[in-house]
């Protein structure tokens, strides 16, 4: 029973302290307060548009004649 008791205190105070998570502000600085996820939608939205097209260049230049 000693054992059990001595084995469970056994843990140094610093291992329970949690850290201390960055402040959000880094975050900002780091992007430089542009929001990046608008340009990826109007790239995303760009892409979309190209998508859409119908290919004409298929077509052009050829001719039934053999």
């Amino acid at each position: 029973m000693l054992a059990t008791s001595l084995t469970a205190t056994a843990a140094p105070a610093l291992s329970q302290e949690t850290p201390t998570p960055a402040p959000p502000a880094a975050a900002d600085d780091a992007r430089d307060d542009f929001d990046w996820g608008w340009l990826g939608l109007i790239g995303l939205l760009g892409l979309a548009g190209l998508a859409g097209r119908r290919r004409r260049d298929d077509t052009l230049g050829r001719t039934n004649v053999r």
